[in-house]
């Protein structure tokens, strides 16, 4: 059961002929099945759960406003079609905003729901408007409170799976070896929780130039036995499914031969 399941349709309208184009492209490419996966923040009903009185929730006001019903069921009608769609949702975990995301999703049948970090309290890691925060701060404790901030994403039982878990290396800002004991750790209580991990071909789009997981972060999740899927964040119908076969060998090459896919939020997984 081939997949991608973190695929944004965003950038286009809630329409069968945006949508149709990413499914193409995801058969075109051996794939059986897609599943969207929107940014929560993207939504009216998600501000009180990702928004803030800071950065973060002037940024999130910039793209907000879209109709989360309308999205639900524009995936309702492709799936009536026969089109082999999964509805799934991307949801930033925000420390303090537990209930909030937790009544947010609730309404919504997911077949699975994508827990990812992109916020160090209104710090937004990724955006190039931040990117001078990196230079006056200390790589190793931004990576400490981040894995910390995935292990409590993972131990709140609410996600299916880690979203490019290890984005806070967009930039190219490596920690010191030392901390990837302590980030062991974080690994290891993960793993505890039954969630599963993304391997994310987007890394190999960003500037980082490495798809994540690192090779010191994915050889932890083969250490603990941490359930895996191959995802490429896409954003436009070109690149779903992108370097899918580099990722299938990545993934092997740390002996792991088992992939994962959902429905109605149950994990079934496959051989590859």
């Amino acid at each position: 059961m081939p997949s991608d399941y973190h695929v944004h349709i965003e950038r286009g309208p809630y329409t069968i002929d945006w949508l149709k184009k990413f499914v193409d492209t995801a058969l075109d490419k051996g794939l059986t099945e897609i599943g969207f996966s929107e940014h929560g923040y993207r939504f009216d009903k998600g501000y009180d759960a990702f928004g803030s009185d800071g950065f973060r929730g002037e940024w999130i006001k910039k793209y907000n406003g879209q109709d989360i019903d309308e999205y639900v069921s524009l995936i309702h009608e492709a799936k009536s079609m026969g089109l082999p769609v999964k509805l799934g949702i991307e949801a930033d975990y925000i420390p303090g905003k537990e209930k909030e995301l937790m009544d947010f999703l609730k309404p919504y049948p997911w077949d699975y729901v994508i827990g990812s970090i992109h916020w160090i309290c209104d710090w937004g890691i990724d955006l190039d408007e931040c990117l001078d925060i990196w230079e006056s701060c200390d790589v190793d404790s931004v990576y400490l409170e981040y894995f910390n901030m995935v292990e409590k994403m993972a131990e709140m039982g609410i996600f299916d799976f880690i979203g490019h878990i290890d984005l806070v290396k967009i930039f190219k800002y490596r920690p010191t070896p030392m901390v990837y004991d302590k980030i062991e750790e974080n690994i290891k209580n993960i793993a505890k929780t039954g969630i599963a991990v993304e391997v994310s071909t987007a890394g190999w789009r960003k500037p980082v130039g490495e798809i994540y997981p690192s090779k010191e972060i994915m050889s932890l999740i083969k250490k603990y036995n941490i359930p895996i899927l191959v995802n490429s964040d896409a954003h436009t119908p070109e690149d779903v499914a992108r370097d899918f076969d580099k990722a299938y060998n990545y993934v092997k090459s740390f002996g792991i031969d088992t992939l994962n896919y959902f429905d109605k939020r149950k994990r079934i997984p496959y051989k590859i």
